[in-house]
């Protein structure tokens, strides 16, 4: 009898935290699928990195795995250990968000004519040396649209893509780090939830009657 009870209770214990697993699950994957509708509404804005030109489905797709890998590392541990993923996700996502409007600020020209955006550099090309000699590198969309847009024709290709790999790396460290530190947060919560429901009691039974022990006494009577 004492067996089944420590069984029942073991059992119920086990689909109590399954069905919780699968609930922090959906959760923190609508959570994941709700942030990753940022980089798009960023890219309507203008406001991703220009290049590579499918950095939106780029982000999306960072921003669920990160919300995965967070909540999966964080919810069994302990909770100096969440609060830590937390402080460092959140000021990585600081640093990241910093780090791009500085680059962004800094690289990014936008034509006023069509709305495109262009990455320049920072090392100016022999020919533009020669032709702006003090004013390289820091050239403006005055030199650029002499140039008729053509970020090659003023800084050496090597600059250029040093600058877009710039833009994009603290851009997805902007992002993965904003959706771990909510993935963390989401973890914490779901065990909490479980170890509150382990320390519960199992509910109490009413002992069986035997049919046996009945037909006896009704014999005695």
């Amino acid at each position: 009898m004492r067996r089944e009870i420590v069984h029942g209770s073991h059992v119920r214990g086990h689909n109590q935290t399954m069905k919780q697993y699968l609930r922090d699950l959906v959760q923190i994957l609508a959570i994941g699928a709700a942030f990753a509708t940022i980089p798009l509404f960023a890219a309507l804005a203008k406001l991703e990195p220009p290049w590579p030109p499918a950095m939106a489905y780029v982000s999306s797709a960072l921003v669920l795995m990160s919300a995965l890998v967070a909540w999966e590392w964080t919810r069994a541990t302990h909770r100096k250990l969440r609060r830590t993923w937390i402080v460092v996700s959140l000021s990585g996502a600081l640093l990241g968000l910093a780090a791009y409007l500085v680059a962004y600020s800094s690289f990014v020209e936008v034509n006023p004519d069509g709305g495109e955006r262009v990455v320049r550099g920072f090392t100016c090309t022999r020919d533009a040396q020669l032709v702006y000699r003090e004013r390289c590198p820091d050239l403006t969309a005055r030199e650029l649209r002499q140039a008729e847009w053509d970020p090659s024709a003023l800084w050496t290709s090597q600059s250029i893509t040093t600058a877009r790999i710039s833009l994009a790396l603290a851009w997805l460290v902007f992002m993965a780090g904003l959706v771990g530190s909510l993935g963390a947060i989401v973890a914490g919560r779901s065990a909490m939830t479980i170890a509150g429901s382990e320390q519960l009691p199992p509910p109490e039974r009413k002992p069986r009657k035997v049919a046996g022990t009945a037909r006896r006494g009704a014999r005695e009577r």
